[in-house]
């Protein structure tokens, strides 16, 4: 895992996310997706083993990095190989504070988990409570595990 510290390239990023997914946190349509998605509710509380299934899943599809974007906090570079845990702090020896790696399902904030070619993606709304899952083979993913997540598909 690597936070990214360099300004410029935490905000390429996020004026990707902008600009490819129209993210726009006030508004109802507050993400519009440019391929395929679906989304889910959580049927009751996120559970470790919920977390471990979705970085299963992301293990396969997405086995180089991916993106951890933590809306408005650090942004990290990643591999689902290294098994973050849920609710996972560290102390950032370079700006002597502790760092918070985000869950999988939002807790209080827009969690946004990007492939490296952005082609598959997970984004969380914390107060609406719900997540989009992006790209065809994800989809797949998330509907065969879909009671193992305890989701409930979003109309």
């Amino acid at each position: 895992m690597q936070i990214i510290l360099d300004e410029k390239e935490y905000l390429e990023i996020w004026d990707k996310v902008y600009a490819e997914y129209r993210f726009q946190r006030e508004a109802d349509e507050w993400l519009q997706l440019p391929l395929p998605h679906k989304k889910y509710r959580l049927r009751q509380l996120w559970t470790d083993e919920q977390e471990q299934l979705v970085n299963s899943i992301f293990s396969r599809l997405c086995p180089q990095t991916m993106y951890a974007l933590d809306w408005q906090h650090d942004c990290f570079l990643f591999s689902p190989a290294e098994n973050i845990p849920q609710n996972y702090w560290f102390h950032d020896t370079e700006r002597n504070c502790n760092v918070y790696f985000p869950c999988y399902y939002p807790n209080g904030d827009f969690h946004f988990f990007l492939s490296s070619d952005r082609q598959l993606g997970l984004f969380g709304h914390p107060w609406r409570e719900e997540i989009y899952v992006m790209g065809n083979a994800l989809i797949a993913e998330f509907d065969h595990m879909q009671d193992q997540l305890d989701l409930a598909e979003c109309p």
